[in-house]
């Protein structure tokens, strides 16, 4: 398994912790929190995960400096979002739907491996 496959089964998992939560779960309950946190530190670890694999080359501080950026993008789109439309369960259901088609779209294409990438130089 590569790294993007891992960020895609993360993105997977964190998706489908805002669905449930959206058809599942009311806005009031514990669980609905619980799920919104844990799906967004789901969704944030597989941008970390993705964003280790944009940059190629041999400056593996560059790498870690695009893998922390790719989450910190996301979460500053996702703030302004939840602050626009407030904490709604709908807002959620929709970007979680599109993060696990997302995830699932990057397991499923794969991608290169961190790992391979550095013993190749």
């Amino acid at each position: 398994m590569t790294i993007r496959q891992l960020g895609g089964l993360l993105g997977v998992a964190g998706g489908a912790a805002w669905v449930v939560r959206w058809m599942l779960v009311s806005a009031e309950s514990d669980a609905a929190g619980l799920l919104r946190v844990g799906g967004l530190i789901l969704i944030l670890l597989g941008l970390v995960c993705v964003g280790l694999t944009l940059v190629k080359g041999q400056a593996l501080w560059l790498d870690v400096v695009v893998g922390f950026a790719a989450p910190a993008l996301f979460w500053a789109l996702y703030e302004v979002v939840h602050t626009e439309v407030g904490a709604s369960l709908l807002a959620h259901g929709v970007i979680g739907v599109v993060w696990a088609g997302v995830g699932g779209l990057l397991y499923a294409r794969g991608g290169h491996s961190l790992e391979d990438e550095y013993e190749e130089a």
